[in-house]
């Protein structure tokens, strides 16, 4: 499949989490981004970075017989990677603090 637009890119992407094409359709909007341009992958890996909280699902999905669940570790591994190539903050990342003088 050859990917030529900046949607297909995206859901290529992201496709391995279950985002759908609204999701899609919701990031290229924030990001300012034409979804039949061609693709401009910085722009589309900088619309992941700013959009990926609201893809992710608040709680897992389980009706009948089929569920859906999410392995938030590979999410974090996904974002961590993203975040080093941009050149980006992590902000799922913990930050320790030295709050001893408070004490």
């Amino acid at each position: 499949m050859a990917i030529n637009t900046n949607s297909e890119y995206l859901l290529a992407s992201l496709s391995r989490f279950n985002v759908n094409s609204n999701d899609i359709d919701v990031m290229l909007l924030e990001a300012g981004l034409d979804g039949s341009a061609s693709v401009d992958i910085a722009a589309c890996k900088e619309a992941i970075y700013n959009g990926i909280s609201k893809v992710i699902p608040l709680s897992n999905v389980s009706e009948g017989g089929y569920s859906i669940t999410w392995n938030m570790e590979a999410v974090k591994i996904y974002y961590a990677q993203l975040c080093k190539e941009l050149g980006k903050e992590n902000v799922l990342q913990p930050i320790v603090r030295n709050k001893s003088n408070l004490w």
